[in-house]
């Protein structure tokens, strides 16, 4: 049992997988509360450093005052270092860590340093007491790193503050209260990590599971206006991707073009192929319809059973009209695979309807104009493509 808690505090609490996101998370959480802290630490050791400096006398008035210039200057010049290289931290916890790591050793010698100094003047441990839970704080390590940090500053203060005067008189009292001190930080640094981690790992699960979520309401989305044997848009889809748009937009995309197609004696092919092969009629057909609307810029719809429809703007009545005849051709020309490694093909009539400029409900219009050009182009004998007019 011991032995798994001990474990606890070295070991990544979540699955490797998760390592950077939330090691860049905490490092993203703290940054701005890492640089305030550190901005005012460094204050702190400048006002020490003038403050020392202007008391009566010069810094070399004594020994001791001289020392605690030099400590205050040697942190502050490690903050500067911190602050400086912090910046560059912010996206990579690695180096993050590794800025830490190293200024976390500077505080052991400072805190250690300040505290033998303090207890040179007769004074008690306080700076080690008040620096060691704001390490826990400010430094953003793994509990077992701080937990090292801690136990060597708690050694080494007891060290050097027990060779002197105050320290041999308080030495009960000095030994306790560091290691409370030290024990405290230490399951401060633990309680902390691990409670950032786990916030972090909370919005990183909720934040795949919302990404889940929108993914899956947009794929059913998509087959809520996707036609289930051909793939084409379906009628939901021609409200809601193409006449929408249209009427909010479509005074500025020029014209509007309306293709109605219909698969020649598509009836006498099912009867006689079979309504099997009949789907893999209106799928073929379909796939020349979709290659076509991708290259051009149409939507492509099956508009019902055998009708597809076809949709664009912005285009002159020649090229439309042109364009109807490359797909009348291009399904024609196109191979059906067929039972037994047959062949079939089938024709398309295609009615067109040509609009140079858009007005409200013009859609309805074109489409209804659409339909008595493919009848007209039926009534001619099929296989060919006949223009509104």
């Amino acid at each position: 049992m011991l032995k798994e808690k001990l474990h606890s505090l070295i070991r990544f609490p979540y699955e490797e997988k998760y390592r950077d996101q939330l090691e860049l998370g905490m490092v993203s959480l703290n940054y701005k509360s890492e640089r305030t802290i550190a901005f005012v630490m460094l204050v702190m050791q400048l006002f020490m450093i003038i403050v020392f400096t202007f008391r009566p006398g010069s810094i070399f008035y004594s020994y001791r005052r001289l020392r605690y210039v030099i400590a205050y200057a040697v942190l502050a010049a490690g903050l500067i270092v911190l602050l400086t290289i912090h910046k560059r931290a912010k996206n990579n916890w690695r180096l993050h860590a590794r800025l830490c790591t190293a200024f976390g050793i500077l505080l052991v010698f400072w805190i250690s340093f300040i505290s033998y100094l303090d207890s040179l003047g007769g004074l008690s441990i306080i700076v080690y007491c008040s620096f060691l839970p704001m390490m826990a704080a400010f430094l953003i390590l793994p509990p077992h790193i701080l937990s090292i940090l801690h136990i060597v500053t708690c050694i080494l203060t007891n060290c050097l503050v027990l060779g002197t005067p105050y320290g041999q008189e308080n030495v009960f009292s000095t030994m306790i209260n560091s290691s409370f001190i030290c024990l405290l930080s230490i399951v401060y640094s633990y309680r902390l990590y691990h409670a950032r981690l786990a916030g972090i790992y909370d919005k990183i699960i909720i934040d795949q599971k919302n990404q889940q979520l929108e993914a899956a309401n947009e794929k059913l989305d998509r087959l809520s206006m996707t036609d289930t044997l051909t793939t084409l848009g379906n009628r939901r889809y021609l409200e809601e991707s193409v006449k929408s748009p249209l009427e909010k937009y479509g005074v500025h995309m020029g014209s509007l073009a309306v293709l109605l197609l219909d698969i020649d004696f598509f009836k006498q092919y099912n009867d006689h192929y079979g309504h099997q092969q009949g789907d893999v009629c209106l799928k073929t057909v379909a796939s020349v319809l979709s290659s076509f609307s991708e290259q051009e810029d149409f939507h492509a719809v099956r508009y019902g059973g055998e009708e597809f429809l076809l949709v664009t703007t912005g285009l002159p009545a020649e090229e439309i009209v042109a364009k109807a005849e490359q797909i009348r051709i291009s399904v024609a020309s196109t191979q059906i695979a067929g039972p037994q490694k047959t062949k079939t093909s089938v024709t398309v009539s295609i009615g067109v309807s040509y609009h140079s400029s858009w007005k409200p409900g013009l859609l309805e219009t074109a489409i209804e104009e659409a339909d008595r050009a493919l009848y007209r182009a039926k009534q001619n004998g099929r296989n060919q493509t006949e223009l509104y007019s």
